[in-house]
C-alpha cells in the first residue's frame, strides 16, 4: 500500500464564507496524493468564484441536487482514491499532517478499514470551543447507544464500502447510518490517537435548524439497527459526551505550531473553562 490515493468529498451549497478554508486545509496537506472533489448544489453565493479560483486543486461541479447525500454520493461515483475522506465545506482538517498520518495509520493496520480520530469544536469565526476525545472503538456497543464518531475526522477504504457512499433516504443522520451499515457488516474500525479535524458550529448548521429530520432518521435507524432509544440509553449518551469532554483536557496543551485552517484561541485556560464547565447551548457559536 505505497501511497494510495486519497480522495476528499466534499458537499457544498452556499457556505462561501468557509468554502476557502476547507480547499485550503486540503491543499495544505504534507501527503502529495490527494484529489479533492467539492459537489456544489447550484450556491447562489460566491462559491462557484472560489471554486474557479482554485485552479487544478480540486474537482469540481456546481449543479442543483437532490441533497447533501446525493452529492456526496455524485463526489463518490467520481472519485478514484483507495481511501475516502468526507469533510463538509464548513469544516477543515486540523493540520498539515493529517492526511499523512491517517494513511501510515492504514499502511500499519492492514485489517482496519475506518478510522477516526479526535476533532475540534469551532464556532463560526474559527475560535475553538473544546475538543472532542474520541474513545477506542471496541466492540461496538457503544456506537449503538449514539453517534460520537465526528465525521470529519473519519475516514473509509473504498473496498469496505459499495456502488455508493451514503443512503440518500437520509439526509440528516446518514452518517450514523453509514458507520452502523459498516459495522453490521463486521468492519473493523480503529482510533487514532490525534485530532484529525473540526466540527464546526454555526447557525445556519442541521443540527440548530432541521432537529425534526433527525428524529425521524433516528426512528429509522432503530428499526434497522437497533440503535438504543430508551431514556436510561439517553442518559448514557449525555454522561459519555460529558467524559468525552474532559478526557479532551490534554489537547488543549497538544496544539500544534501550524494549523491547517485559520483556527484561533482566546487562551488556554478560557478553553479548559468551556472544556470543563460550559454547557454547549451556551457557547457563542454565531456573531
Amino acid at each position: 500500500m505505497s501511497m494510495p490515493l486519497v480522495s476528499v468529498l466534499t458537499p457544498s451549497y452556499n457556505q462561501a464564507r468557509w468554502l476557502t478554508e476547507n480547499i485550503a486545509s486540503v491543499e495544505a496537506q504534507t501527503y502529495e496524493r490527494i484529489e479533492h472533489i467539492v459537489m456544489d448544489g447550484g450556491s447562489t453565493d460566491e462559491s462557484a468564484v472560489i471554486l474557479r479560483a482554485a485552479g487544478t486543486s480540486v474537482m469540481w461541479t456546481s449543479e442543483r441536487d437532490r441533497g447533501q447525500s446525493h452529492a456526496l454520493n455524485k463526489a463518490y461515483e467520481l472519485a478514484q482514491g483507495e481511501i475516502i475522506g468526507w469533510l463538509n465545506s464548513d469544516d477543515a482538517y486540523w493540520d498539515r499532517d493529517v492526511v499523512s498520518d491517517v494513511v501510515k495509520y492504514f499502511t500499519t493496520h492492514t485489517e482496519v478499514d475506518v478510522v477516526f480520530g479526535h476533532a475540534a469544536y469551532v464556532n463560526e469565526e474559527g475560535l475553538i470551543l473544546h475538543f472532542f476525545r474520541m474513545p477506542p472503538y471496541g466492540k461496538g456497543e457503544l456506537l449503538r447507544r449514539y453517534n460520537y464518531i465526528i465525521q470529519p475526522a473519519v475516514f473509509v477504504r473504498r473496498r469496505a464500502l459499495g456502488a455508493v457512499l451514503v443512503d440518500e433516504s437520509f439526509h440528516f443522520a446518514m452518517d450514523y447510518e453509514l458507520w452502523l451499515r459498516l459495522a453490521a457488516k463486521g468492519i473493523k474500525f480503529g482510533r487514532i490517537d490525534r485530532v484529525l479535524a473540526i466540527d464546526r458550529a454555526q447557525p445556519a448548521r442541521k443540527s440548530m435548524n432541521i432537529l425534526h429530520v433527525l428524529e425521524e432518521d433516528m426512528g429509522r435507524l432503530r428499526e434497522k439497527y437497533g440503535v438504543a432509544g430508551s431514556k436510561g440509553s439517553r442518559l448514557l449518551a449525555a454522561a459519555h459526551a460529558v467524559w468525552c469532554r474532559f478526557a479532551g483536557l490534554p489537547l488543549v496543551w497538544k496544539m500544534p505550531e501550524r494549523l491547517a485552517f485559520s483556527g484561533r484561541i482566546d487562551g488556554r485556560w478560557s478553553v479548559v473553562k468551556r472544556q470543563c464547565f460550559t454547557r454547549r447551548r451556551n457557547m457563542r457559536v454565531g456573531a
